[in-house]
């Protein structure tokens, strides 16, 4: 039997092999009043997930060892993060991870502000 997940709102994964992709990220989320979680690589992401309830995952598509549409595909039935598909890769491989579920998509480089915006919209 699984334990439950303690739920905090205000908590997002961030999922992406760039270290400093990844830290400013978490810059820009703290900066936001959220509270940002690393994950270097698919693998991370799924032991994170299964340790702790996020309301958002940032996830970078094309990762070494596991890309993000597996992440997706892998992640414990018994979390339900809203999934941001956060990447630089081409149009084509974001629509077909967008079609897997309902996911949101945000540009590698977005600004502070793009990132924001997109946050406010899924906290509605």
């Amino acid at each position: 039997m699984s334990r439950p997940i303690p739920d905090d709102g205000r908590k997002v994964l961030v999922v992406d092999d760039d270290a400093d992709w990844r830290e400013f990220l978490r810059l820009c989320l703290e900066d936001l009043g959220y509270e940002a979680i690393e994950a270097a690589d698919g693998q991370e992401a799924l032991n994170s997930l299964s340790r702790e309830r996020y309301k958002i995952m940032l996830l970078d598509l094309n990762m070494p060892g596991m890309s993000g549409l597996e992440v997706v595909e892998r992640m414990p039935r018994n979390t339900n993060p809203r999934i941001v598909f956060l990447t630089s890769a081409a149009a084509q491989d974001v629509g077909n991870a967008l079609r897997s579920g309902p996911h949101y998509y945000l540009p590698k480089g977005a600004s502070r502000d793009q990132l924001s915006l997109l946050l406010q919209s899924l906290e509605a």
